[in-house]
């Protein structure tokens, strides 16, 4: 499934970046997480980390390992954090499913003292046979109560 996502936001590039590399804080602001880690530091722009999301019974959570990268363009005022799955990273538990395909583009432009604008981009086949209901579900409320919660913690 293909998610796209407009979003205007109040915090600043470096609230954003500093969200998005606390990995443990996930479970405060990506929906449905059940556990984030960090699994390597590659530089100071680049994070290899865990994550598990958590599905509704009969469906089982799924997983994968994530390459992070933040590109920072301080003359255009933006921010772009790719992120690509990498199953292969870390390893499969039992009763999770590992999700063979995620990849996710974050763009943020300041447009103003402490105002930005987000588009986000996902591309992502979750494995395994989930019920339609599931998928409508995630691809409706997830989104929407992700960018919900970074709003929020963009003004803390």
């Amino acid at each position: 499934k293909y998610i796209k996502v407009k979003a205007d936001l109040e915090g600043s590039l470096n609230k954003v970046k500093a969200v998005f590399q606390n990995i443990a804080q996930q479970k405060a602001w990506v929906y449905s997480t059940k556990q984030a880690y960090l699994i390597q530091q590659v530089d100071d722009h680049t994070l290899l980390y865990y994550n598990e999301t958590s599905l509704p019974w009969p469906a089982s959570n799924r997983d994968v390992a994530i390459n992070m990268k933040l590109t920072e363009d301080n003359a255009q005022h933006k921010l772009v954090i790719i992120q690509e799955g990498k199953p292969s990273a870390a390893p499969t538990h039992k009763g999770v499913v590992r999700i063979p395909h995620l990849s996710a583009n974050w763009q943020f432009h300041e447009v103003a003292n402490n105002q930005l604008t987000a588009e986000y981009y996902l591309d992502l086949d979750p494995g395994g046979s989930l019920p339609t209901w599931v998928i409508n579900m995630f691809i409706a409320k997830g989104p929407y109560e992700t960018f919900m919660q970074l709003r929020q913690m963009l003004k803390q």
